[in-house]
């Protein structure tokens, strides 16, 4: 099977973005929790639990990405318009789903011990309607597969 040429350019950078949010939740997200404690001693208590809804977020991004590489690869061996498929899309807009409740509850959290300031607020609001539009993203390729899967079991018949 001939894989397209944008299927690996996708898979490449779905990679490099893997490996950044691993480097992210290893090392970046523990060395910002240590410095909001210094700054703010005061919520040493909120250290641990945003960090581990921070690294869930993360760990269910990775998910993500795996679950459109399988995708990807799915799609290479010219098997779009199947059951597998269009069950994968599903599962992405349920971790779609997932994550902004995710976001929302983390949000509410740090409002409970004064918020996280307007910039952040916007910036993980922001991030709640890109995953949003995400969603209605997948949602809608997961229309056309099925109308595309239903056309093609027609044409099927006639031929």
């Amino acid at each position: 099977m001939k894989t397209d040429i944008a299927s690996n350019i996708l898979k490449i950078l779905l990679i490099l973005f893997a490996l950044g949010a691993i480097f992210l939740g290893i090392y970046v997200l523990p060395v910002m929790a240590e410095e909001m404690v210094v700054i703010y001693p005061e919520l040493r208590y909120t250290k641990l639990p945003i960090l581990i809804i921070c690294e869930l977020l993360l760990g269910l991004l990775l998910i993500g990405i795996g679950i459109v590489m399988y995708l990807l690869k799915t799609f290479d061996r010219g098997k779009t318009f199947s059951l597998t498929f269009t069950r994968g899309l599903e599962v992405l807009i349920g971790m779609c789903i997932i994550a902004s409740m995710g976001i929302l509850f983390l949000l509410k959290y740090m409002n409970t011990f004064g918020g996280p300031g307007p910039l952040l607020s916007l910036i993980m609001i922001g991030v709640i309607f890109l995953v949003w539009i995400i969603a209605a993203v997948i949602m809608l390729i997961r229309s056309i597969v099925k109308k595309a899967m239903i056309y093609k079991d027609d044409y099927d018949l006639t031929v």
